[in-house]
């Protein structure tokens, strides 16, 4: 069985910090090519509400699951995002991962923070 493998298989089940711990620092390398990821991306908003409402609108038929628990969360076949509020700032918490496309990281990340313009 791969690491992505066993990465996709245990993620649902469990946090990132315990996937991680599961994984072991010497998989940890693998694991990050396996889902490139943008880092948490700190970005002011004035309307934390509305922008969520936005992003869902846009993105909701091509999701494969929405979670809205501390912000919102969509999954789609190659990539995911996560937007939430700071616990102490007034900005949002923005993380994009693809699934083992490096190159669609950045374009992604690129389309959504162009998102957060209006708000």
């Amino acid at each position: 069985m791969t690491t992505a493998k066993r990465s996709a298989d245990i993620e649902p089940k469990a946090s990132n910090f315990a996937v991680m711990a599961w994984l072991g620092t010497s998989l940890l390398v693998e694991r990050i090519g396996v889902f490139p990821s943008s880092g948490d991306l700190l970005r002011p908003v004035k309307e934390l509400i509305p922008l969520l409402a936005h992003l869902k609108s846009l993105y909701v038929h091509q999701a494969l699951d929405i979670e809205e628990h501390n912000g919102l969360k969509m999954i789609f076949n190659d990539w995911r995002f996560r937007v939430r509020p700071h616990d102490s700032d007034p900005v949002v918490v923005i993380t994009i991962e693809t699934r083992c496309d490096a190159d669609l990281m950045p374009l992604k990340t690129a389309e959504l923070l162009g998102h957060l313009e209006h708000f």
